[in-house]
């Protein structure tokens, strides 16, 4: 068989190498034809994490007195509120700007039922970016074993107890302010002020349209009483239910057959005008003192310190030693004899010992120094500081440091009575039946005939013109109104007021912020956390048994 190898190297195998180098590159080809799908919807992490951090907030916020107690009701918390009252630091989207303070809330409404428990809803709009998430709070009751409450399984929800924890965060945030006067929106300060004013009485001409009914004359007539069609309707304009029956017997006329008129009342509903006031009263306020650890620092100093070490002293003695002295020799028959006086002298005697001797030297020890953040007293190894709070009671919100509770009311304009909130009066209205041929008087006074015998005839006063069993006229009448007729002008109390509006930049100042990070966990300690006292009860999983 024909091999062209040349060292372990053949042309199969290269081209093999180039198909799959073709293939491949065909295939990125493929690929980057395709259309790239549409990131969009998937928010920044940022995003994501500051409408976590107001929902966490917003959790903790809502305690048992702050939630609604109808069903139906909603409280609403802004942002702008929730930085003023330090539940949460002021921050940014992905592009470094402020999020919309005004229309970023935290809401909780309260459901239909008991067992439904709450709606939390978290609404967060940042520059283009704009979300909700909602998370219901209350009792889930459900049994993955489809036999709650049978006798042979009971389902309960556990219960757990939680511990709020909390951390000291720093931050800055942009400030903006206006000059004296100028009220501040968005980025940008604004001053209104008045520029023109002008009466918004004006008084005009206009023809009114009177009519009455025509007198009736009758000649040689003899009628037959019918009965008057007597109804109500409903009016909606100020509450006052007036409704007026005028009865009188009718004439007796030969030959007439008299009856009742029918009764028909009707109601009429309208809106009541709703009258707020608002209740002002010094807030409570609160005096909190937050202790927390102080930053340790150690270092090492030098002091003079006394050490000990072991020398040797010596000391030196005498002692008395006796020695022969002033011998002399003599000779005695032959015997030498030699007698010595005896003598003393003092010998030195030496003596030595370890002893401990003390000497100054230079040692060194760790000292411990502790630093407290801004705002905060040193109070041996911890910081503490002292704030002032305000709250109010049930059914007051806190406004700088007054309590404010909002009422509302209804009254209705005269003739009206109030239900609710609704104004209803009654109006009653008669006429007579269709085929009638005279009618006399209005009202409730208004009587039915039909004519048997004779004639009848009407005739109107002077000025009026008669139209049928109806005399009118036109008149001139002078009406007082306020109006603005003039552009740019709006109508105030009796003034047409000409506003003009002038705009400057908001002065930017970057402010340094710290405030508390608060969370719930089921541990009692948390690494960074320190705990505040404060526990909770949550549901747990579902227990059947």
């Amino acid at each position: 068989m024909y091999s062209n190898k040349k060292n372990g190297f053949s042309v199969l195998d290269l081209i093999v190498k180039i198909i799959f180098a073709l293939l491949f590159v065909f295939l990125l080809i493929w690929l980057f034809n395709k259309k790239v799908p549409n990131m969009t919807p998937f928010y920044s992490n940022q995003f994501r994490e500051n409408i976590k951090y107001m929902q966490d907030a917003g959790e903790s916020y809502f305690t048992d007195e702050k939630m609604p107690k109808n069903v139906g009701e909603s409280v609403r918390l802004t942002l702008e509120e929730m930085e003023r009252l330090n539940l949460v630091l002021p921050f940014v989207d992905k592009d470094g700007n402020s999020c919309d303070k005004k229309n970023s809330y935290v809401s909780i409404t309260k459901l239909e039922t008991d067992e439904a428990g709450y709606e939390l809803k978290t609404n967060l709009v940042c520059g283009s970016e704009s979300n909700h998430i909602i998370k219901t709070l209350g009792c889930h009751t459900y049994c993955p074993y489809g036999i709650c409450g049978s006798a042979e399984k009971k389902c309960s929800i556990s219960k757990i107890t939680e511990y709020q924890h909390k951390k000291l965060v720093s931050g800055t945030y942009t400030k903006y302010s206006c000059p004296s006067g100028y009220a501040l929106k968005g980025k940008n300060c604004y001053k209104t002020t008045l520029k023109d004013s002008k009466s918004a009485i004006v008084k005009k001409t206009e023809t009114k349209k009177v009519t009455k009914n025509a007198t009736v004359i009758k000649t040689d007539a003899k009628l037959s009483p019918l009965s008057v069609v007597k109804s109500t309707k409903n009016e909606s304009k100020g509450a006052t239910k007036v409704t007026s029956t005028d009865t009188k017997n009718a004439t007796p006329v030969t030959n007439t057959v008299t009856k009742a008129a029918t009764k028909v009342t009707s109601t009429d509903t309208k809106n009541a005008t709703p009258v707020t006031n608002t209740v002002t009263k010094a807030a409570t306020p609160v005096t909190n003192t937050d202790t927390i650890n102080a930053t340790k620092t150690t270092k090492q100093e030098s002091y003079n310190c006394t050490k000990y070490r072991t020398v040797t002293k010596c000391s030196t003695t005498y002692k008395q030693e006796a020695y022969s002295c002033n011998c002399k020799t003599t000779t005695s028959r032959g015997k030498t004899v030699t007698t010595c006086n005896t003598c003393y002298r003092s010998v030195p005697v030496q003596s030595c010992k370890n002893v401990q001797e003390s000497y100054t030297d230079t040692c060194y020890r760790n000292v411990d120094s502790y630093k407290c953040p801004s705002g905060y007293t040193l109070s041996n190894t911890q910081c503490k500081k002292t704030t002032t709070t305000y709250k109010c009671e049930s059914g007051y919100t806190l406004s700088n440091k007054e309590c404010k509770k909002t009422t509302t009311t209804y009254k209705c304009e005269s003739g009206y009575t109030l239900s609710s909130d609704k104004c209803n009066r009654t109006v009653t209205t008669y006429s007579c039946p269709s085929g009638t041929d005279v009618k006399e008087g209005s009202g409730s006074s208004l009587k039915c005939y039909n004519l048997i015998s004779g004639s009848v005839s009407y005739k109107c006063e002077n000025g009026y013109t008669l139209s049928g069993t109806t005399c009118s006229k036109t008149e001139n009448v002078t009406i007082t109104k306020k109006e603005c007729n003039i552009k740019g002008y709006k109508l105030v109390g009796d003034k047409c007021n000409l506003y003009e509006t002038k705009s400057v930049k908001a002065t930017a100042k970057t402010v340094n912020s710290s405030s508390y990070k608060y969370m719930w966990s089921k541990e009692k300690e948390v690494d960074g956390y320190m705990p505040t006292g404060k526990t909770r009860t949550v549901d747990g999983e579902e227990v059947c048994k």
